[in-house]
């Protein structure tokens, strides 16, 4: 199935509008979003987090997929910030097992990978100063 074929969902759309993990889940990536800002190499964060990158033609900068489980895929897409819009990052889900899944469960990880991301951040860029949540993780 090509990239085309496949529906991403928030998860909002898997637990319901009233989503108390995508508020979480909202929360910690507006923390991080900054420091992802600092990524030079998209291909090398990719394969630190074991995922790949992806063009899913939604006007994002980047976009990385990350197997969580067998038929669960999570998507992480970036936008830079420019003269109009801070930076953005986006998190949506994938495959044909996500129903399966409890938003806490899927809420949890997607913030332990978007902090995995941060420990790239900070590794490949030595000396240079950081946003501050590059060093808490």
């Amino acid at each position: 199935m090509g990239l085309k074929d496949r529906k991403l969902i928030s998860l909002r759309e898997i637990e319901g509008p009233v989503s108390p993990h995508q508020r979480q889940l909202d929360g910690a990536l507006k923390e991080k979003k900054e420091a992802l800002a600092h990524v030079a190499d998209v291909s090398k964060l990719a394969d630190f987090i074991g995922g790949k990158m992806e063009s899913l033609g939604m006007g994002e900068d980047w976009a990385i997929s990350k197997e969580m489980f067998p038929g669960v895929e999570v998507f992480f897409i970036f936008n830079h910030a420019d003269e109009e819009f801070p930076s953005r990052l986006k998190v949506l889900f994938g495959g044909d097992r996500i129903k399966l899944m409890k938003g806490e469960d899927l809420a949890g990880i997607t913030i332990v990978y978007a902090s995995h991301m941060l420990r790239y951040v900070r590794e490949s860029n030595p000396g240079k100063k950081l946003p501050e949540v590059c060093y808490r993780v």
